[in-house]
């Protein structure tokens, strides 16, 4: 009964919304059946399934919306096709929104909506040799240049006092890291899901280096430039159908499963492998501000990124809409 009356609240205060902005807006009538499709870029991944599931069981149409899904294969593509206005949001990681601020101001963060501590892994045919990351003189790091991949291995460095060790950092495609590994082009890889679970299905024995479980938070976003066309209203709603979606993910999670497994053409057994390693939940927390920071001091301070460019992260959060939105779900 309480949850009824949550929506129905929801729904007045959506309305009561929209007859503001029509008496503020004469000339503007909104009406989803007739409106343009709005776009959002997203990235083919398990991480974007709130989005997708909201799209597949009709959460945006519930929420008076019509919603165009443009996939593609990273969050970074997924960022380009919202700068270059192809797309009215888009969703990336924390860490493509960290390089592009050093970039640009022109875009917000209306929410993270899901997170995982044991996304990316320190992975290695031989990892008792480099247990708690002994033995790394001369070793050859499969890394990804300039991405999560990086940071990862070089958090772990500083964590394991071992910033001072002589090694050879070997820069490759995400796609080359397994390759490289199994044909002892490199000793250990720094890698993010799948490539830990499609190694198991190549390597019968455990390859982890170490229990990386709680040692980096990936979080992924949703992105809007902020001279956006949507309305207010819309971006509540957007908001509301991806919030509805995570609460069927919760309720239904073998269900969801099956459903992203056919969305993306997942192996059911891979998308099982991290499911319970996502949390999914829509938040903009001083934990997503935090790690935001610390990964710009990183890039700062190997030289990716100029710091004169630097900004503050709490400019790029649309907090105001988020905090509007959970008072709307709170039934305040």
């Amino acid at each position: 009964m309480a949850k009824v009356l949550s929506i129905c609240f929801f729904i007045f205060i959506i309305t009561s919304i929209i007859s503001c902005e029509q008496r503020t807006h004469q000339s503007t009538k909104i009406s989803p059946t007739y409106k343009a499709s709005i776009k959002i870029a997203v990235s083919s991944t398990p991480l974007s399934s709130p989005v997708f599931i909201a799209k597949q069981l009709g959460y945006f149409e519930a929420n008076g919306l019509n919603v165009e899904l443009v996939k593609y294969d990273s969050g970074v593509k997924c960022f380009n096709a919202l700068n270059d206005k192809q797309v009215d949001l888009a969703t990336a990681s924390e860490t493509v929104v960290m390089f592009n601020s050093f970039k640009q101001s022109n875009f917000s963060v209306l929410t993270s909506f899901v997170e995982s501590d044991n996304d990316l892994k320190l992975l290695s045919l031989t990892p008792q040799k480099y247990h708690r990351l002994n033995n790394l003189q001369h070793a050859r790091i499969g890394i990804v240049k300039d991405s999560a991949s990086e940071f990862f291995f070089d958090s772990l460095l500083i964590m394991y006092n071992k910033t001072a060790q002589p090694i050879t950092r070997v820069y490759l495609r995400s796609d080359e890291l397994i390759p490289a590994l199994l044909n002892n082009e490199v000793d250990i890889i720094s890698a993010w899901e799948p490539l830990s679970y499609l190694l198991t299905q190549q390597v019968t024995s455990d390859t982890s280096v170490i229990n990386s479980r709680g040692l980096y938070h990936l979080s992924f976003n949703l992105i809007e430039l902020k001279e956006t066309t949507l309305s207010t209203t819309e971006r509540l709603a957007i908001l509301k159908s991806i919030s509805d979606a995570t609460d069927y993910i919760h309720t239904n999670p073998e269900l969801a499963q099956q459903n992203i497994s056919r969305i993306l053409n997942i192996d059911p057994s891979q998308l099982h492998y991290s499911w319970n390693d996502y949390t999914f939940r829509l938040s903009l927390s001083n934990a997503l501000f935090s790690n935001i920071q610390t990964q710009s001091q990183w890039a700062i301070d190997n030289q990716l990124v100029d710091e004169e460019n630097s900004v503050d992260f709490r400019q790029i959060f649309d907090r105001k809409l988020f905090e509007t939105f959970m008072s709307l779900e709170a039934g305040w």
